[in-house]
């Protein structure tokens, strides 16, 4: 019996012990693996044979087109206006045209800054340019826009205005004007007429306000000189009216006439006045609709017209590309030639003072510092012969 409990009890004891070690067992592998996790691997392991590097920094933000400060030369146009976005994009591409013919590195890059045809956003994207590093501005476009910019005071970089302000609006320093002005044509016209020895003038006027400051502009300078305007007739269509105008013609001893009006206009009146008195006109008469045979209306008129119109051989023409099939006017074109010739301006001017500027034979004419910072643009003196634009010699713009 005593044996028996001697028994039992190391039984017992052993059961205790087996039970105590499978515990601690246990114990012992859930602790392991919280470890394997928590620890580095040993060094051999290949994830951490070098050390662990810092976690990166994050990036800056990319500063954006306001905020950069990168020299350039900045093009104001109103991209983002109804009535100008057109031209505004000639102008672009024009310029765009130009600067790809420039040795690489030889020029600062362009930046186009669209605007609408509100002079806030006009004047507000302007200083935005100049903050962003401009060195030279070509635009704003239109003539509003210039004298916006002009009265702004806000012109610390040279700027390249591509209309002509009106005479009250006077150009801050740095800033120069260029463009195509039709009344500068009329005016230039009234001297070719003048150096014909015409005296006597009788002017044809349009029925829109542009046409009314074109026909005021020749009179003006016809009338500088002494010479005299016979008389002023509204355009019209009545054959009737279109009669008694013709024969005033010769009771008058008129000897020129001026149109002051667009290329379909004036190939519908030519017919009823005669081809036997000298008749002149601006570039407005050189039109796209105007076909072959509807020219030959036109024969004898003489008219200004840029070289990139009508001199495809002309040495600066040649010199940049043509964008065949993409205007649709005539106008178009000009403005195309425009942006080609603002880019070379621009170019001269970062270059030299505007006093020591040469004439520049450009695509819209020859180009010359004038007075108050507004560049004075020849255009060639044209006329129709069967139909086709050539060139007139032995007369003068001046």
């Amino acid at each position: 019996m005593q044996r028996l409990r001697v028994l039992l009890l190391c039984v017992a004891l052993l059961y205790g012990a087996l039970a105590a070690l499978a515990i601690g067992a246990r114990a012992q592998t859930e602790g392991g693996e919280v470890v394997v996790e928590t620890e580095a691997p040993p060094p051999s392991s290949p994830e951490v044979s070098a050390p662990i590097s810092p976690p990166a920094p994050a990036p800056k933000p990319t500063p954006t087109a306001q905020t950069e400060e990168k020299p350039h030369i900045a093009v104001l146009l109103p991209l983002e206006s109804t009535a100008f976005g057109k031209l505004a994009d000639a102008v672009k591409r024009g310029i765009e045209a130009a600067a790809s013919t420039a040795e690489a590195g030889k020029s600062l890059p362009i930046v186009v800054y669209p605007t609408n045809d509100v002079a806030k956003n006009i004047v507000e994207t302007y200083d935005r340019a100049l903050r962003s590093g401009a060195q030279f501005v070509i635009g704003p476009l239109t003539k509003n826009a210039v004298q916006a910019i002009a009265a702004s005071q806000a012109v610390t970089a040279p700027t390249l205005g591509l209309s002509v302000p009106d005479s009250e609006t006077p150009l801050p320093g740095g800033m120069y004007a260029f463009g195509v002005q039709i009344e500068a044509e009329a005016r230039q016209i009234a001297r070719v007429a003048q150096s014909q020895g015409k005296r006597r003038a009788v002017v044809i006027t349009g029925d829109n306000a542009l046409a009314r400051r074109t026909s005021q502009a020749f009179m003006d300078e016809w009338t500088r000189s002494g010479r005299l305007i016979v008389d002023q007739h509204a355009y019209t269509t009545d054959q009737g009216k279109l009669k008694r105008i013709r024969e005033s013609l010769g009771s008058n001893n008129v000897d020129a006439i001026f149109l002051a009006l667009d290329g379909q206009r004036a190939r519908q009146v030519r017919p009823y006045l005669g081809k036997t008195i000298a008749t002149y006109a601006t570039s407005q008469i050189n039109s796209a609709e105007g076909t072959v045979l509807g020219q030959h209306d036109l024969n004898g008129v003489v008219f200004l017209e840029m070289p990139w119109m009508v001199l495809q051989d002309h040495p600066a023409v040649m010199s940049y590309p043509r964008l065949t099939g993409v205007f649709g006017t005539f106008e178009q074109e000009r403005f195309y030639a425009i942006g080609i010739d603002a880019w070379r301006l621009a170019q001269g001017l970062l270059e030299e003072s505007y006093g020591s500027l040469s004439p520049i034979d450009g695509v819209t004419g020859l180009l010359t510092p004038g007075l108050s910072r507004v560049f004075v643009r020849e255009p060639l003196p044209m006329q129709f012969v069967q139909g086709v634009p050539r060139v007139v010699d032995g007369v003068s713009l001046r």
